[in-house]
């Protein structure tokens, strides 16, 4: 349930379209998978939750048999997946689902655990949280986590939503406190290095955050922000070329993100490249034609193409 959408606060404009999407989370996108145990055996009935506070939904699916799960219909984006069985540890990941392009299926394996972490309680108080945090209600969803947290130390994983919440709430040092918690038991966890990452990045501090952000593989790197946040520290401070090639995997991750082509158009407007300037200005407004931007955008164009 991770929520790191609130990065760069001088660029106001990537908190505009999250907010203008309201609650409708219908869509063309579809995500497929399969839940193992770490021999490959199919685990039945795992809970699998999709969240996204984007678009104020939680969703859930129950795996089959085989172990297998599907979510049709729904809109392209980010969402965050728990993947929540009863005597496994639990396991949470992000993925970006897209309305065009067919994503592979997404094959999770769980660990056994001697306890069981996830209890009927514990879910309830898991869901309860996810629901209090996608209406942004961030110190009651805190109170529910902090719970989970009294109830099984064992499941180190909360500590990420408890992070969060935190991050939220803008007490950064008790979020980073907790990211690191989560680091301890699983020092490749995916959703703790790309916030920590995305902290020190929001801090100015490129050589720590990237520290953090290449202990992953890119391949797991499925939220686009990710990429769009260091392009822009690099953007900001003045280095264009290396600005492109972030904006490039963030519109790679995601060939629906606006403003990610907005930004690399700007790039191109400093280096005096008008073609491509022109041609990502022109994607951007395709893609969201009424931002509040879209006319600034279009005399931008016109002005290129004029001179």
């Amino acid at each position: 349930m991770k929520k790191h959408r609130k990065i760069f606060l001088t660029l106001i404009f990537i908190l505009i379209p999250i907010a203008a999407l309201g609650q409708d989370w219908k869509g063309r996108g579809r995500l497929t998978g399969v839940v193992l145990t770490e021999d490959g055996v199919p685990i039945e009935s795992c809970k699998v939750i999709l969240s996204s506070p984007r678009f104020n939904a939680s969703l859930e699916f129950l795996t089959d048999k085989k172990g297998e799960w599907k979510a049709a219909w729904i809109r392209g984006g980010e969402w965050d997946i728990d993947f929540v069985a009863e005597g496994y540890e639990m396991k949470k990941i992000s993925t970006t689902v897209s309305e065009v392009l067919k994503g592979k299926p997404i094959e999770i394996r769980l660990k056994r655990t001697e306890k069981s972490v996830v209890t009927e309680k514990i879910s309830g108080l898991l869901a309860a949280g996810n629901e209090l945090f996608n209406q942004e209600k961030y110190q009651e969803a805190l109170e529910e986590f902090q719970k989970i947290a009294a109830e099984n130390p064992l499941f180190y994983q909360i500590h990420q939503n408890i992070g969060n919440c935190y991050y939220e709430l803008g007490d950064i040092e008790k979020a980073i406190e907790h990211y690191q918690i989560v680091l301890e038991s699983d020092p490749q966890s995916v959703d703790a290095l790309i916030s920590l990452g995305n902290i020190y990045l929001e801090k100015g501090d490129l050589e720590k955050g990237l520290s953090y952000i290449k202990q992953i593989e890119e391949e797991e790197i499925t939220n686009p922000l990710t990429f769009y946040n260091v392009g822009t520290l690099f953007f900001n401070k003045g280095q264009t070329d290396l600005a492109i090639e972030y904006y490039a995997r963030a519109i790679e991750s995601d060939p629906n993100f606006p403003d990610a082509y907005y930004q690399i158009a700007l790039c191109y407007v400093q280096k005096n490249d008008k073609e491509n300037a022109i041609k990502n200005f022109e994607k951007f407004l395709e893609i969201k034609p009424d931002s509040p931007k879209a006319e600034d955008v279009k005399n931008m164009i016109e002005y290129l193409k004029k001179s």
